[in-house]
Protein backbone atom coordinates (compact mmCIF):
# COMPACT_ATOMS: atom_id res chain seq x y z
CA UNK A 1 0.00 0.00 0.00
CA UNK A 2 1.37 3.39 -0.97
CA UNK A 3 1.95 6.29 1.42
CA UNK A 4 -0.96 8.09 -0.23
CA UNK A 5 -3.26 5.11 0.28
CA UNK A 6 -2.17 4.73 3.92
CA UNK A 7 -3.06 8.33 4.60
CA UNK A 8 -6.47 7.76 3.07
CA UNK A 9 -7.38 5.46 5.94
CA UNK A 10 -8.12 8.63 7.90
CA UNK A 11 -10.63 10.00 5.42
CA UNK A 12 -14.14 9.52 4.08
CA UNK A 13 -14.80 5.93 3.01
CA UNK A 14 -11.42 4.70 4.21
CA UNK A 15 -12.89 1.57 5.80
CA UNK A 16 -15.96 1.37 3.58
CA UNK A 17 -16.64 -2.22 2.60
CA UNK A 18 -15.60 -3.77 5.92
CA UNK A 19 -18.20 -4.38 8.61
CA UNK A 20 -19.78 -6.79 11.04
CA UNK A 21 -20.78 -10.22 9.70
CA UNK A 22 -22.16 -11.67 12.93
CA UNK A 23 -22.82 -10.85 16.58
CA UNK A 24 -22.82 -12.85 19.80
CA UNK A 25 -23.27 -12.15 23.51
CA UNK A 26 -23.04 -14.07 26.77
CA UNK A 27 -24.50 -13.33 30.19
CA UNK A 28 -23.81 -15.17 33.45
CA UNK A 29 -26.97 -16.96 34.64
CA UNK A 30 -26.98 -15.42 38.13
CA UNK A 31 -29.24 -12.35 38.46
CA UNK A 32 -28.69 -9.68 41.13
CA UNK A 33 -31.64 -7.34 41.53
CA UNK A 34 -31.91 -4.23 43.68
CA UNK A 35 -33.12 -6.16 46.71
CA UNK A 36 -29.53 -7.42 47.16
CA UNK A 37 -28.61 -4.05 48.73
CA UNK A 38 -31.61 -3.77 51.05
CA UNK A 39 -30.30 -3.11 54.54
CA UNK A 40 -26.72 -3.01 53.24
CA UNK A 41 -26.53 0.44 51.66
CA UNK A 42 -28.67 3.40 52.69
CA UNK A 43 -29.77 6.37 50.60
CA UNK A 44 -27.03 8.41 48.95
CA UNK A 45 -25.58 10.98 51.32
CA UNK A 46 -23.18 13.84 50.66
CA UNK A 47 -20.14 11.90 51.88
CA UNK A 48 -20.88 9.16 49.36
CA UNK A 49 -21.28 11.71 46.58
CA UNK A 50 -17.86 13.16 47.41
CA UNK A 51 -16.10 9.83 47.47
CA UNK A 52 -17.80 8.28 44.42
CA UNK A 53 -15.81 9.26 41.32
CA UNK A 54 -18.95 8.63 39.24
CA UNK A 55 -20.99 11.15 41.27
CA UNK A 56 -20.18 14.32 39.35
CA UNK A 57 -22.58 16.58 41.23
CA UNK A 58 -20.12 16.99 44.15
CA UNK A 59 -16.37 17.56 44.15
CA UNK A 60 -14.11 15.38 46.28
CA UNK A 61 -14.04 18.20 48.83
CA UNK A 62 -17.82 18.42 48.97
CA UNK A 63 -18.34 21.50 46.83
CA UNK A 64 -21.43 21.50 44.65
CA UNK A 65 -20.35 21.44 41.02
CA UNK A 66 -21.89 23.22 38.06
CA UNK A 67 -23.41 20.35 36.13
CA UNK A 68 -23.97 20.92 32.38
CA UNK A 69 -27.61 21.23 31.39
CA UNK A 70 -27.77 17.99 29.43
CA UNK A 71 -26.38 15.98 32.38
CA UNK A 72 -28.61 17.70 34.93
CA UNK A 73 -31.69 16.99 32.81
CA UNK A 74 -30.68 13.36 32.25
CA UNK A 75 -30.07 12.91 35.98
CA UNK A 76 -33.47 14.39 36.78
CA UNK A 77 -35.11 12.01 34.31
CA UNK A 78 -33.59 8.94 36.02
CA UNK A 79 -34.43 10.13 39.54
CA UNK A 80 -32.22 10.53 42.56
CA UNK A 81 -32.61 7.11 44.10
CA UNK A 82 -29.64 4.84 44.72
CA UNK A 83 -30.05 2.81 41.52
CA UNK A 84 -30.67 5.55 38.95
CA UNK A 85 -32.72 3.30 36.67
CA UNK A 86 -30.94 -0.04 37.15
CA UNK A 87 -33.22 -2.95 38.10
CA UNK A 88 -31.08 -6.02 37.46
CA UNK A 89 -27.55 -7.00 36.55
CA UNK A 90 -25.83 -10.34 35.85
CA UNK A 91 -23.05 -11.58 38.13
CA UNK A 92 -20.30 -14.03 37.22
CA UNK A 93 -19.69 -16.76 39.82
CA UNK A 94 -16.35 -16.76 41.63
CA UNK A 95 -15.26 -20.11 40.17
CA UNK A 96 -16.00 -19.18 36.53
CA UNK A 97 -13.23 -18.02 34.20
CA UNK A 98 -13.94 -14.83 32.30
CA UNK A 99 -12.47 -16.46 29.19
CA UNK A 100 -15.30 -19.02 29.28
CA UNK A 101 -17.84 -16.19 29.04
CA UNK A 102 -15.83 -14.69 26.17
CA UNK A 103 -15.75 -18.03 24.37
CA UNK A 104 -19.53 -18.34 24.66
CA UNK A 105 -19.97 -14.91 23.05
CA UNK A 106 -17.37 -15.67 20.37
CA UNK A 107 -18.99 -18.98 19.46
CA UNK A 108 -22.37 -17.26 19.13
CA UNK A 109 -20.89 -14.54 16.88
CA UNK A 110 -19.28 -17.13 14.61
CA UNK A 111 -22.57 -19.03 14.36
CA UNK A 112 -24.41 -15.80 13.54
CA UNK A 113 -21.85 -15.01 10.82
CA UNK A 114 -21.95 -18.62 9.58
CA UNK A 115 -18.18 -18.96 9.65
CA UNK A 116 -16.09 -21.86 10.87
CA UNK A 117 -13.05 -21.80 13.12
CA UNK A 118 -10.77 -22.25 10.08
CA UNK A 119 -12.13 -19.04 8.55
CA UNK A 120 -11.01 -16.82 11.45
CA UNK A 121 -7.41 -15.68 11.09
CA UNK A 122 -7.19 -13.11 13.92
CA UNK A 123 -8.87 -12.69 17.29
CA UNK A 124 -8.73 -9.43 19.29
CA UNK A 125 -9.73 -9.58 22.95
CA UNK A 126 -10.21 -7.15 25.81
CA UNK A 127 -11.06 -8.47 29.26
CA UNK A 128 -12.07 -6.76 32.46
CA UNK A 129 -10.95 -8.69 34.47
CA UNK A 130 -8.74 -11.27 32.70
CA UNK A 131 -8.13 -14.79 34.03
CA UNK A 132 -4.49 -13.97 34.79
CA UNK A 133 -2.34 -10.86 34.49
CA UNK A 134 -0.17 -12.32 31.71
CA UNK A 135 -0.93 -13.68 29.18
CA UNK A 136 -4.16 -11.91 28.29
CA UNK A 137 -7.31 -13.91 27.64
CA UNK A 138 -6.71 -13.79 23.87
CA UNK A 139 -4.72 -17.07 23.74
CA UNK A 140 -7.33 -18.78 25.93
CA UNK A 141 -10.16 -17.68 23.62
CA UNK A 142 -8.18 -18.77 20.55
CA UNK A 143 -7.51 -22.21 22.04
CA UNK A 144 -10.98 -22.87 23.47
CA UNK A 145 -12.66 -21.90 20.18
CA UNK A 146 -10.26 -24.05 18.17
CA UNK A 147 -9.05 -21.14 16.07
CA UNK A 148 -5.93 -22.99 14.97
CA UNK A 149 -5.31 -20.70 11.98
CA UNK A 150 -5.67 -17.48 13.99
CA UNK A 151 -3.29 -15.14 15.77
CA UNK A 152 -4.57 -13.90 19.14
CA UNK A 153 -3.89 -10.39 20.36
CA UNK A 154 -4.99 -8.29 23.31
CA UNK A 155 -6.33 -4.85 22.40
CA UNK A 156 -7.30 -2.80 25.43
CA UNK A 157 -8.77 0.71 25.33
CA UNK A 158 -11.01 0.25 28.35
CA UNK A 159 -14.67 0.94 27.62
CA UNK A 160 -13.76 2.09 24.09
CA UNK A 161 -12.17 -1.25 23.19
CA UNK A 162 -15.04 -2.20 20.87
CA UNK A 163 -14.41 0.79 18.61
CA UNK A 164 -10.64 0.30 18.74
CA UNK A 165 -11.04 -3.36 17.81
CA UNK A 166 -13.48 -2.55 15.00
CA UNK A 167 -11.19 0.08 13.49
CA UNK A 168 -8.09 -2.12 13.84
CA UNK A 169 -9.81 -5.19 12.42
CA UNK A 170 -11.31 -3.22 9.53
CA UNK A 171 -7.98 -1.60 8.64
CA UNK A 172 -6.25 -4.99 8.66
CA UNK A 173 -8.96 -6.52 6.48
CA UNK A 174 -8.86 -3.52 4.15
CA UNK A 175 -5.11 -3.90 3.61
CA UNK A 176 -5.41 -7.64 3.02
CA UNK A 177 -3.36 -8.62 6.06
CA UNK A 178 -6.28 -10.64 7.45
CA UNK A 179 -9.61 -11.78 6.03
CA UNK A 180 -11.94 -12.38 8.98
CA UNK A 181 -11.36 -11.11 12.51
CA UNK A 182 -13.17 -12.13 15.68
CA UNK A 183 -13.36 -9.28 18.20
CA UNK A 184 -14.30 -10.02 21.82
CA UNK A 185 -14.95 -7.81 24.84
CA UNK A 186 -15.83 -8.82 28.39
CA UNK A 187 -16.71 -6.92 31.54
CA UNK A 188 -16.54 -8.76 34.84
CA UNK A 189 -17.30 -5.47 36.55
CA UNK A 190 -18.67 -7.03 39.72
CA UNK A 191 -15.17 -8.34 40.43
CA UNK A 192 -13.82 -4.78 40.39
CA UNK A 193 -16.02 -3.31 43.14
CA UNK A 194 -16.87 -4.07 46.74
CA UNK A 195 -20.54 -5.20 46.63
CA UNK A 196 -21.21 -3.24 49.82
CA UNK A 197 -20.28 0.11 48.27
CA UNK A 198 -22.54 2.57 46.45
CA UNK A 199 -20.61 2.18 43.19
CA UNK A 200 -21.43 -1.53 43.04
CA UNK A 201 -25.10 -0.94 42.15
CA UNK A 202 -24.04 0.22 38.68
CA UNK A 203 -22.03 -2.85 37.67
CA UNK A 204 -22.97 -6.03 35.86
CA UNK A 205 -21.09 -8.71 33.92
CA UNK A 206 -21.29 -9.68 30.25
CA UNK A 207 -19.28 -10.59 27.17
CA UNK A 208 -19.86 -9.67 23.53
CA UNK A 209 -18.25 -10.53 20.22
CA UNK A 210 -18.44 -9.86 16.50
CA UNK A 211 -16.97 -11.27 13.31
CA UNK A 212 -15.51 -8.53 11.11
CA UNK A 213 -14.95 -8.98 7.38
CA UNK A 214 -15.72 -7.68 3.93
CA UNK A 215 -19.21 -6.36 3.12
CA UNK A 216 -20.45 -4.64 -0.05
CA UNK A 217 -19.25 -1.15 -0.88
CA UNK A 218 -21.28 1.55 0.86
CA UNK A 219 -21.72 -0.57 3.98
CA UNK A 220 -19.63 -1.20 7.08
CA UNK A 221 -17.51 1.46 8.75
CA UNK A 222 -18.02 4.80 7.04
CA UNK A 223 -16.21 7.06 9.50
CA UNK A 224 -14.33 6.97 12.80
CA UNK A 225 -12.81 9.44 15.26
CA UNK A 226 -10.48 8.68 18.19
CA UNK A 227 -8.65 10.88 20.69
CA UNK A 228 -6.90 10.34 24.03
CA UNK A 229 -6.12 12.88 26.76
CA UNK A 230 -3.61 11.11 29.00
CA UNK A 231 -3.62 13.98 31.49
CA UNK A 232 -6.95 12.58 32.76
CA UNK A 233 -5.62 9.03 33.26
CA UNK A 234 -5.65 9.16 37.09
CA UNK A 235 -9.38 9.84 37.27
CA UNK A 236 -10.59 6.22 37.03
CA UNK A 237 -8.25 3.31 37.66
CA UNK A 238 -8.16 -0.28 38.83
CA UNK A 239 -5.89 -0.42 41.86
CA UNK A 240 -5.68 -2.10 45.28
CA UNK A 241 -7.42 -0.19 48.07
CA UNK A 242 -5.21 -0.10 51.16
CA UNK A 243 -6.61 1.63 54.25
CA UNK A 244 -9.19 3.34 52.07
CA UNK A 245 -6.63 4.75 49.62
CA UNK A 246 -5.81 3.58 46.08
CA UNK A 247 -2.30 2.11 46.01
CA UNK A 248 -0.19 2.93 42.94
CA UNK A 249 2.40 0.22 43.59
CA UNK A 250 -0.07 -2.61 43.02
CA UNK A 251 2.71 -5.20 42.80
CA UNK A 252 3.57 -4.61 46.47
CA UNK A 253 0.24 -5.79 47.87
CA UNK A 254 -1.83 -8.96 47.52
CA UNK A 255 -5.06 -6.95 47.75
CA UNK A 256 -7.39 -7.44 44.76
CA UNK A 257 -7.59 -4.33 42.52
CA UNK A 258 -10.88 -2.44 42.55
CA UNK A 259 -12.43 0.49 40.74
CA UNK A 260 -10.73 3.49 42.30
CA UNK A 261 -9.19 6.86 41.60
CA UNK A 262 -5.83 8.46 42.23
CA UNK A 263 -7.52 11.85 41.81
CA UNK A 264 -11.31 11.80 42.21
CA UNK A 265 -11.77 15.34 40.97
CA UNK A 266 -10.00 14.48 37.70
CA UNK A 267 -12.47 11.64 37.22
CA UNK A 268 -15.41 13.87 38.10
CA UNK A 269 -14.17 16.54 35.70
CA UNK A 270 -14.05 14.00 32.88
CA UNK A 271 -17.61 12.99 33.78
CA UNK A 272 -18.79 16.60 33.68
CA UNK A 273 -17.34 16.88 30.17
CA UNK A 274 -19.33 13.84 28.98
CA UNK A 275 -21.48 15.86 26.58
CA UNK A 276 -18.54 17.82 25.21
CA UNK A 277 -16.53 14.65 24.56
CA UNK A 278 -19.51 12.91 22.94
CA UNK A 279 -20.13 15.82 20.57
CA UNK A 280 -16.46 16.08 19.66
CA UNK A 281 -16.09 12.40 18.78
CA UNK A 282 -19.50 11.88 17.22
CA UNK A 283 -19.42 14.91 14.94
CA UNK A 284 -15.82 14.07 14.04
CA UNK A 285 -16.84 10.59 12.92
CA UNK A 286 -19.90 11.92 11.07
CA UNK A 287 -17.77 14.44 9.19
CA UNK A 288 -15.37 11.71 8.10
CA UNK A 289 -18.33 9.64 6.96
CA UNK A 290 -19.70 12.56 4.95
CA UNK A 291 -22.91 12.45 6.99
CA UNK A 292 -25.02 14.74 9.15
CA UNK A 293 -26.57 13.99 12.52
CA UNK A 294 -30.04 13.76 10.99
CA UNK A 295 -28.78 10.87 8.82
CA UNK A 296 -28.26 8.72 11.94
CA UNK A 297 -30.92 6.05 12.47
CA UNK A 298 -29.74 4.84 15.88
CA UNK A 299 -27.23 5.87 18.56
CA UNK A 300 -25.63 3.13 20.68
CA UNK A 301 -23.17 4.01 23.42
CA UNK A 302 -21.49 3.29 26.67
CA UNK A 303 -23.98 3.01 29.55
CA UNK A 304 -21.70 3.51 32.54
CA UNK A 305 -24.48 5.25 34.51
CA UNK A 306 -28.24 5.37 34.21
CA UNK A 307 -28.17 8.93 32.89
CA UNK A 308 -25.21 8.63 30.53
CA UNK A 309 -26.87 7.63 27.25
CA UNK A 310 -29.61 10.22 27.73
CA UNK A 311 -27.06 12.94 28.53
CA UNK A 312 -25.16 12.15 25.32
CA UNK A 313 -28.41 12.13 23.35
CA UNK A 314 -29.38 15.54 24.74
CA UNK A 315 -25.91 16.90 24.06
CA UNK A 316 -26.02 15.76 20.44
CA UNK A 317 -29.61 16.91 19.91
CA UNK A 318 -30.93 13.46 18.95
CA UNK A 319 -34.58 12.55 19.55
CA UNK A 320 -35.10 9.88 22.19
CA UNK A 321 -36.45 7.39 19.63
CA UNK A 322 -33.00 7.33 18.00
CA UNK A 323 -31.29 5.85 21.07
CA UNK A 324 -31.20 2.37 22.52
CA UNK A 325 -29.75 1.01 25.77
CA UNK A 326 -30.26 -1.80 28.29
CA UNK A 327 -29.09 -0.21 31.53
CA UNK A 328 -32.22 -1.25 33.43
CA UNK A 329 -31.72 -4.91 32.48
CA UNK A 330 -27.92 -5.34 32.77
CA UNK A 331 -26.54 -2.04 34.20
CA UNK A 332 -22.97 -1.03 33.29
CA UNK A 333 -21.37 -3.80 31.24
CA UNK A 334 -18.40 -1.74 30.11
CA UNK A 335 -17.08 -2.20 26.60
CA UNK A 336 -19.44 -5.15 26.04
CA UNK A 337 -22.36 -2.68 25.91
CA UNK A 338 -21.94 -1.57 22.28
CA UNK A 339 -22.24 -5.03 20.70
CA UNK A 340 -24.68 -6.25 23.37
CA UNK A 341 -27.04 -3.39 22.58
CA UNK A 342 -26.45 -3.70 18.84
CA UNK A 343 -27.63 -7.32 18.95
CA UNK A 344 -30.56 -6.47 21.23
CA UNK A 345 -31.57 -3.62 18.92
CA UNK A 346 -31.34 -5.90 15.89
CA UNK A 347 -33.54 -8.48 17.60
CA UNK A 348 -36.03 -5.73 18.48
CA UNK A 349 -36.20 -4.62 14.84
CA UNK A 350 -34.41 -1.34 15.56
CA UNK A 351 -31.41 -2.24 13.37
CA UNK A 352 -32.17 -3.30 9.81
CA UNK A 353 -30.36 -3.64 6.53
CA UNK A 354 -29.01 -0.20 5.65
CA UNK A 355 -29.43 1.31 9.14
CA UNK A 356 -26.92 4.08 9.82
CA UNK A 357 -25.48 3.69 13.31
CA UNK A 358 -23.49 6.01 15.56
CA UNK A 359 -21.42 4.17 18.18
CA UNK A 360 -19.78 6.22 20.97
CA UNK A 361 -17.83 5.43 24.12
CA UNK A 362 -15.48 7.23 26.48
CA UNK A 363 -12.87 5.19 28.33
CA UNK A 364 -10.56 5.48 31.30
CA UNK A 365 -7.22 6.74 30.15
CA UNK A 366 -8.91 9.07 28.91
CA UNK A 367 -10.07 8.12 25.39
CA UNK A 368 -13.22 9.10 23.52
CA UNK A 369 -14.13 7.12 20.44
CA UNK A 370 -16.89 7.16 17.81
CA UNK A 371 -17.72 5.09 14.74
CA UNK A 372 -20.33 5.63 12.04
CA UNK A 373 -21.47 2.40 10.42
CA UNK A 374 -24.02 1.36 7.81
CA UNK A 375 -25.46 -2.03 8.69
CA UNK A 376 -25.19 -4.89 6.22
CA UNK A 377 -27.63 -7.76 6.75
CA UNK A 378 -26.22 -10.96 5.20
CA UNK A 379 -28.62 -12.37 2.65
CA UNK A 380 -29.80 -8.92 1.60
CA UNK A 381 -28.23 -9.02 -1.86
CA UNK A 382 -31.70 -9.01 -3.43
CA UNK A 383 -32.44 -5.68 -1.76
CA UNK A 384 -29.36 -4.19 -3.38
CA UNK A 385 -30.36 -5.52 -6.81
CA UNK A 386 -33.88 -4.18 -6.43
CA UNK A 387 -32.62 -0.81 -5.23
CA UNK A 388 -34.60 -1.11 -2.02
CA UNK A 389 -31.74 -0.61 0.45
Amino acid sequence: MSTRDAGALDGVGALDGVGILGLGVALPPRVRDNSFWAGVIGPRDEAQRRGDVLAVERSAKGHKTEVPKEIAEAMAATGDDLFRGARERRVIDDDVLVSDLEVEAGRAAMADARVTADEIDLVLVHSLISDVLIPSNAPAVQDKLGLTRAAAWSLDVGCASTQAQLVTAAALVKTGAFRRVLIVQSHAGTRSVDPKTVASVNFGDAAAAAVVGEVPAGFGILGQWQRTDGSLRDGIVLAPIVDGVAERSWWKTPVVPQLASFDADVGKTAGLRAGEFCREASFGALERAGMRLEDVDLYLGNQSLGWFVDACRRSLGLPVEKTFHTFAEVANIGDAAILFNLLAAREAGRVRHGSRLLLYSPAAGFTRSAIVMRWWAPGSEHLEKDGAA
